[in-house]
């Protein structure tokens, strides 16, 4: 049976995607360079580079954005996936990624051993929200539905990264709840490796679900 190119999704909310995410990226590599020895990237998480200094100014701003503009690229794909008539469920999933990654930006997690605040669970409670919304909106919108569905040539790869992205989840949260009980003990939990590891498997999570939106595929 021959097979015929299917136009893109929407290449203007793809290429928006990429703009956020590949912005993302690069203010990520940019503070793991410059406040490498400030914050550890295998002991300390992500948040914690509002806590780093670049020069005589808090990093907290430059983190900010990098949230930011992931959560804005993730409203590209949203829109994007709007537009293609997918599952509400699955707007509503990345609709939270989105919010919780605005919420990461604006309220800052608590320095690492000093006593818990209103804020700093709060971010903590965003951050587990929007990365478990994630993949559970990526497995949602690759259900089968047939050989129409832009997402469906890349089911078995956004499945895979989606899995892998709950069971880092697992690890992080698991690791956390081991600081709560314990206290914090650095070099026996490497929350900060763990949580990177997500954050890099989302990436790529959010670049094959954004894919779609630009290439044609064949049917």
């Amino acid at each position: 049976m021959p097979t015929y190119p299917r136009a893109a999704v929407s290449p203007v909310h793809g290429r928006l995607a990429l703009v956020g995410i590949g912005l993302a990226v690069v203010i990520a590599t940019e503070l793991h360079l410059r406040l490498s020895a400030q914050i550890s990237p295998v002991w300390q998480t992500l948040s914690e580079y509002v806590y780093g200094r670049l020069g005589e100014h808090s990093a907290a701003r430059l983190f900010a954005v990098m949230c930011l503009a992931l959560a804005l690229g993730s409203l590209a794909l949203l829109a994007g996936l709007v537009k293609a008539r997918r599952s509400p469920a699955v707007v509503v999933l990345l609709g939270v990624w989105c919010a919780g990654l605005t919420v990461c930006a604006m309220v800052p997690v608590d320095p690492d051993g000093q006593a818990r605040s209103f804020d700093g669970q709060l971010h903590n409670a965003a951050a587990l929200t929007a990365f478990l919304a994630l993949p559970t909106a990526a497995w949602l919108l690759t259900r089968r539905g047939g050989r129409s569905c832009p997402w469906e040539p890349r089911r078995t790869t956004i499945r895979r990264l989606a899995v892998a992205s709950f069971s880092s989840v697992a690890v992080v949260l698991g690791a956390f709840v081991f600081t709560l009980i314990t206290g914090p003990v650095p070099q026996e939990v490497t929350l900060g490796l763990f949580e990177r590891l997500l954050f890099t498997v989302d990436l790529a999570l959010l670049l094959t679900m954004v894919r779609p939106l630009l290439a044609a595929s064949r049917s």
